[in-house]
């Protein structure tokens, strides 16, 4: 698993999957002069909750005047237009997620001071949602349905195959626009649409991989960054397997402390006369040895571990609801646990995919580091399986299909200092299991002007997060430009 997804958004308030909007044409012809214009003019119009706009950029930055495609963008209005500071572009991270449904959706959940003196702008990055969206054409019931763990040669021999044929089946349908789907193409983007906007200085919220956006842009353009807050970030100097070792060492600690929680309290549905944790582990044998019908579909390994997975990202806002699906699972209903991976996975109700999933493969293939191909990740399954027996190898193989992938990586492996940049913020939780809180205390390490800012928490990233302590921090930080001092904490639910 990529080190770097956040499809849920203030855990109590937002408890949704963002939705992909896919109406923009995949390329258009360049247009005289369009490749190299530094400031195009947005033609902002009405739409779902606020403006919409299309912005023109090459699809291959090394031929600026060629083939151009549209990043989709979406506004709303500073609600006082006197004290206006500018715009303040947010990115959910993923990748795969649309920051054009993210804005739409979790507007009314920033900080009201925010919402008064800056414009909120989302945009889709490359291969998500309205800009160049990643399509694979593949079945990715089948896909998701993969035992992501195999106990058998036959069982790996199969998971090979299909990664194998999804890495054909992707590259086959989007050959013209893979190879241009990284991160470093979407940084270029994010300052186009940064001038566009009539921003002298970017200021941004990043999130999970969108950390990662934050700080290679600021690697890139320091004497353009106003202010950025990264939360959840993640660490761009560890290799392949240290980034797979930690993370799922992370969700691994996350199960069991739910484990524990439910273990403590008799209301929990997953109780179990006090041993949630065996408990657990019966029903995922039992899962993987009889997977349970769901309507036409079933609950298999995949989905089971997928479901538990995508829970966990929101820590104990999301307990009872995890107990509450286990408890079914183990009851025969295994529709509960199926519906969270399908929230997970972008998976609708009428079986279609919003495809968040092919983009977060597509830009995590090409960015990097990556295994030697798919040796490399049965060589990693010892190591990781050693750190996290329960969800280890399955997080280490739900992206193999990088081990297959047809477009070179362009991996930039290493830390980044963005020199010359103003006060970074730099927000980590303690208990979160998807990007561990030693990577943004690394990370606000290697940046020349890294804040840490360390939350007692148990979700993935924290601001948004009824946290009143983490919500003051980062409004003073936006708008004041005054970072918080060196050491400061924010105890949970504060």
């Amino acid at each position: 698993m990529r080190p770097a997804r956040t499809w849920r958004v203030a855990a109590a308030v937002l408890i949704m999957a963002l939705m992909a909007v896919v109406d923009a044409p995949n390329v258009v012809p360049a247009e005289a002069g369009e490749g190299t214009r530094e400031a195009p003019r947005l033609k902002w119009r009405s739409c779902s909750g606020g403006e919409c706009a299309k912005l023109s950029v090459p699809l291959d930055y090394a031929q600026p005047e060629g083939q151009q495609i549209k990043v989709a963008l979406f506004r709303i209005r500073a609600l006082d237009r006197s004290r206006r500071i500018g715009s303040l572009l947010l990115n959910p991270g993923g990748p795969g997620a649309s920051g054009v449904e993210f804005v739409r959706q979790a507007a009314l959940a920033l900080p009201l001071r925010l919402r008064q003196r800056f414009d909120l702008v989302g945009f889709d990055p490359r291969g998500t949602g309205g800009t160049i969206p990643v399509n694979c054409r593949a079945n990715l019931d089948r896909h998701f349905a993969l035992d992501l763990s195999p106990d058998d040669t036959d069982e790996r021999a199969v998971l090979a195959r299909r990664m194998n044929r999804l890495a054909q089946d992707c590259e086959r349908h989007n050959r013209e626009i893979l190879p241009h789907i990284s991160s470093l193409d979407t940084v270029q983007d994010m300052d186009r649409i940064r001038a566009a906007l009539g921003d002298d200085k970017l200021t941004f919220v990043g999130f999970s991989y969108g950390t990662y956006l934050g700080a290679l842009y600021a690697d890139l353009f320091p004497a353009r960054v106003r202010a950025l807050v990264l939360d959840g970030a993640v660490d761009p100097q560890l290799d392949k397997l240290e980034t797979n070792l930690q993370q799922a060492a992370g969700f691994e600690a996350s199960l069991a402390t739910f484990l524990e929680w439910c273990s403590e309290r008799r209301r929990c549905a997953f109780h179990n006369d006090g041993d949630a944790a065996a408990a657990y582990d019966r029903l995922s044998a039992e899962i993987d040895a009889r997977p349970l019908a769901v309507g036409d579909r079933r609950l298999g390994p995949g989905e089971f571990d997928l479901g538990v997975v995508s829970a966990l990202y929101s820590g104990e806002f999301a307990y009872e609801t995890l107990a509450d699906a286990l408890a079914a699972a183990a009851a025969g209903d295994g529709e509960p646990l199926l519906s969270e991976a399908d929230s997970y996975s972008g998976r609708r109700d009428d079986g279609t995919y919003d495809h968040s999933q092919e983009a977060f493969w597509a830009v995590g293939c090409v960015d990097g580091p990556n295994f030697d191909g798919a040796a490399g990740y049965a060589a990693a399954e010892p190591a990781v399986q050693a750190v996290a027996p329960r969800v280890g190898i399955s997080t280490l193989n739900y992206d193999l299909v990088c081990g297959y992938w047809k477009v070179p990586p362009n991996s930039r492996t290493g830390p980044l200092d963005a020199a010359g940049a103003p006060p970074i913020l730099v927000i980590g939780t303690t208990g979160d299991p998807a990007t561990p809180v030693q990577w943004s205390e690394a990370l606000a390490g290697e940046l020349a002007s890294g804040v840490l800012l360390v939350v007692d928490g148990t979700t993935h990233t924290s601001f948004l997060s009824l946290n009143s302590c983490v919500d003051d921090v980062v409004v003073r930080y936006l708008i004041r430009l005054v970072p918080p001092a060196p050491s400061t904490t924010c105890d949970a639910g504060r």
